[in-house]
């Protein structure tokens, strides 16, 4: 006889809840943007009821808290090699935009969405992506420095501005894509762009 299937431990049964509520947020975020999206909508996308999201966040503003930090935050965030160069860091978000496409690219939609709601001041969204954004353009600038230092980056570029021509490059690709998901193709774009990147501000050997 096959072997009972082992029961799950509370603290695995509330993490397996936390997962799906998390996803059926960024789901509702990726159709109709976090406003317009309810707790009673995240608890039934998620298969549950109002009632389950506030007993295990409180609101639905702590289940975007939870999004951010760790779904947009720690998905979105690059993971260079060891041994990549200062350049290969200061572009890597490209790469990392292109794997999860492969992996996941409701989710990756999600996120972009939830980026593009905070250009409104009253957005709840705003302080947290203008934090993620600040972050984020900073790992760039880290990159371009240690590119100077190990000569893959040109020693004289104006840093701050090439990491900002980064950061804008990739949302402007991002928002062709979520705008036109069935007309651009975001891989080919993304690798297109990011081949500028380098050849504007990598060091020629």
């Amino acid at each position: 006889m096959p072997s009972p299937t082992p029961r799950l431990t509370q603290p695995e049964r509330v993490e397996i809840s936390n997962r799906r509520l998390v996803r059926a947020a960024f789901e509702l975020i990726a159709e109709k943007g976090w406003e317009a999206t309810t707790a009673a909508e995240i608890g039934r996308r998620a298969g549950y009821s109002r009632a389950m999201v506030h007993a295990r966040y409180g609101s639905k503003d702590a289940v975007l808290e939870t999004f951010f930090r760790d779904d947009y935050v720690e998905r979105l965030a690059p993971d260079p090699r060891p041994d990549a160069t200062g350049l290969e860091r200061a572009v890597a978000h490209f790469d990392r935009v292109a794997q999860l496409h492969g992996e996941d690219p409701d989710f990756l939609r999600g996120m972009f969405i939830a980026a593009f709601e905070a250009v409104k001041t009253t957005s709840g969204l705003r302080p947290r992506v203008r934090s993620y954004l600040r972050h984020g353009t900073g790992g760039v600038e880290a990159g371009l420095r240690d590119g100077i230092r190990d000569g893959s980056v040109r020693a004289d570029i104006d840093i701050e501005r090439a990491a900002a021509d980064i950061a804008t490059a990739i949302f402007a690709v991002a928002y062709r894509w979520t705008v036109f998901p069935d007309e651009f193709d975001l891989i080919p774009e993304l690798e297109y762009v990011r081949a500028r990147l380098v050849r504007t501000y990598g060091r020629n050997r």
